[in-house]
């Protein structure tokens, strides 16, 4: 395994002071953003991205494999396989709301670690563009020692975002008519 195999991609929430640059160099890049920027009731701004899952929920959600994990760990998406089902069910298995409806012909989207440019030897376009270096490209050896109280206390934060946001969201099932 080289020495890439045992790399992600890892934002500290504590640092991150939203202002939106990963999401435009995503856009910039790739054309639609792989990372989506979103805000809490308390007007806090963050980035929402796929943590590359050692089990991802969404490979196992998507009924045609679209979605894989490469070699690497990097969890990818395949356009030419997906089909866009109305369900969308790798969205909702998601757990950090990191897979995002495209619209246009490609149904989703989502973070793949930059992988054009992992193949030139470059990490994500995001990390190098964060003006307070909130995004690491690391060895997962080295997450343990970024989750500090502060970010994980951040983490905890972002996490019930996303689960009032999907309570919010979600479709009511109908009342029973007697």
């Amino acid at each position: 395994m080289s020495e890439q195999c045992m790399k992600t991609k890892w934002v500290d929430y504590s640092k991150c002071i939203g202002c939106e640059s990963c999401e435009a160099i995503c856009k910039h890049m790739w054309g639609t953003s792989r990372i989506q920027m979103t805000q809490t009731e308390d007007g806090v701004m963050f980035p929402l991205y796929c943590h590359h899952c050692e089990s991802p929920q969404c490979i196992k959600a998507c009924p045609v494999g679209a979605i894989q994990k490469e070699e690497i760990g990097a969890v990818v998406h395949d356009p030419e396989v997906c089909r866009g089902c109305r369900a969308m069910a790798c969205m909702e298995a998601c757990p950090f709301g990191a897979i995002y409806h495209a619209g246009g012909v490609v149904p989703i989207t989502k973070c793949d670690l930059c992988a054009e440019r992992r193949q030139v030897g470059l990490g994500p376009a995001c990390v190098e563009i964060c003006p307070v270096e909130a995004i690491y490209w690391v060895d997962v050896a080295e997450l343990p020692k970024l989750r500090t109280k502060e970010a994980m206390d951040r983490q905890k934060l972002v996490m019930s975002h996303i689960a009032a946001k999907r309570k919010k969201n979600k479709p009511k099932a109908p009342e029973d008519k007697k």
